[in-house]
C-alpha cells in the first residue's frame, strides 16, 4: 500500500545514509552530457538520484534462495553463512529490515540482505551452487507489492534478465506458475540461463511485445540449452524436438487456462525499480568509457536529445 511504499523510500535513504537535506544540498555534476539532463527532464527522472549514487556507495544485495542449502539455517547461521561466503565481517551483512522479516516461513522469497559494495558474489561457492541470487532489493520490492500468493498464476512482462522472475516462482510455489515475457530473444536467453542455474520449472518463457502480447498467439521460448560443440547436428535435433515439446505443452496449458475462463492472478509490468544499475552504468561511463560516449551508446539518450 501507499504508506509501506512510503516507509520503504524513507529507509532506503536512512540506510544509504543520505538525509532529506542532503539531498536537497546535492548539486548534479556539470559533466553530466546536456542529452542525458534532457532525457531525465523528459521522463521526469530527479538528477540528484545520480549525484547521490556517485556521492557514495551502493551496497550490494543478496537474496537467499528459500529452496537452497542456506534455507534450512537459523536467521543468526545464516547471517554468519553469508558473511563467510562473501568473505567479509558478519557485521558487514545486515538483513534488509524495511522488506518483511525472513522468519516469516510464507515469505522467506523477501529475505534480502545489504553487503559492502566491493563483495563478489560470482567468485562465491554460495552462488554457484545456487544458495543465493544477486538481486536490487527494491526488486524484491516490487514483488512484494504485488503480494503474490501459493498457486498464483503470475505475468511478468519485460522479465529479463531474470532476477524478478525467479522471486516471483519462490513466492507463488511449485503449485503456481509465471510466464516471462520480454521482446528480445537474447534477454530471453539470459532469463534461461538464472532458471536453469537454480533449477526453476513452474516458469515459461514467451518472446514478444508485451503492449500487444496474447496468451493464445504467444511464441514460446525454450528452456532447453542450446547444443554446442562437437557432435552439434544431432544434439541440434534433440534441442529441436524437445522445443517444439515444450512450445505445444506451454500452448495447450495457455488453452486449457482460456477455456476454463482463466485469467492471470497478477501482473507485473516493467518499470525501473531503484536506480541503481543505471548508476552503476553511469560510473562506467564515467569511468571507463568516456561520458561524451554516452548519448552514442544508448540511443533512447539520443533521440531524447532532438
Amino acid at each position: 500500500d501507499e504508506s509501506r511504499v512510503r516507509n520503504a523510500v524513507s529507509a532506503v535513504t536512512m540506510a544509504e545514509g543520505e538525509s532529506e537535506g542532503d539531498k536537497a544540498a546535492d548539486q548534479v555534476p556539470g559533466s553530466l552530457p546536456e542529452e542525458f539532463l534532457q532525457f531525465l527532464d523528459a521522463n521526469g527522472v530527479p538528477k540528484e538520484v545520480f549525484t547521490g549514487a556517485i556521492r557514495q556507495e551502493i551496497p550490494r544485495y543478496v537474496r537467499v534462495n528459500p529452496r537452497g542449502p542456506f534455507a534450512d539455517l537459523s536467521p543468526a547461521e545464516r547471517q554468519k553463512a553469508i558473511s563467510q561466503a562473501l568473505q567479509t565481517e558478519q557485521s558487514a551483512v545486515q538483513l534488509v529490515q524495511w522488506l518483511r522479516a525472513g522468519e516469516v516461513t510464507d515469505h522467506r522469497y523477501m529475505e534480502v540482505y545489504a553487503c559492502p559494495a566491493s563483495s563478489n558474489l560470482s567468485r562465491t561457492e554460495a552462488y554457484r551452487n545456487g544458495s543465493l541470487y544477486g538481486v536490487d532489493a527494491a526488486s524484491v520490492f516490487a514483488v512484494c507489492c504485488l503480494q503474490p500468493r501459493p498457486k498464483d498464476h503470475i505475468l511478468d512482462l519485460c522479465c529479463a534478465p531474470g532476477a524478478k522472475l525467479c522471486t516471483l516462482s519462490d513466492a507463488v510455489g511449485p503449485d503456481g506458475t509465471v510466464t516471462g515475457v520480454d521482446v528480445a530473444e537474447q534477454r530471453l536467453a539470459a532469463c534461461r540461463t538464472v532458471l536453469r542455474k537454480y533449477g526453476i520449472l513452474n516458469v515459461k518463457l514467451s518472446l514478444g511485445d508485451g503492449t500487444t502480447w496474447r496468451p493464445n498467439t504467444a511464441e514460446w521460448f525454450s528452456l532447453e540449452a542450446p547444443p554446442r560443440g562437437r557432435g552439434q547436428r544431432g544434439r541440434k535435433r534433440r534441442f529441436e524436438e524437445k522445443a517444439k515439446a515444450e512450445t505445444a505443452a506451454a500452448t495447450a496449458d495457455t488453452a486449457d487456462r482460456a477455456d476454463r475462463n482463466e485469467s492471470y492472478d497478477r501482473v507485473l509490468v516493467d518499470a525501473e525499480c531503484t536506480h541503481d544499475a543505471s548508476c552503476r552504468h553511469l560510473e562506467k561511463f564515467r569511468t571507463q568509457w568516456g561520458l561524451d560516449s554516452l548519448s552514442g551508446r544508448v540511443p533512447w539518450i539520443r533521440q531524447a536529445g532532438h
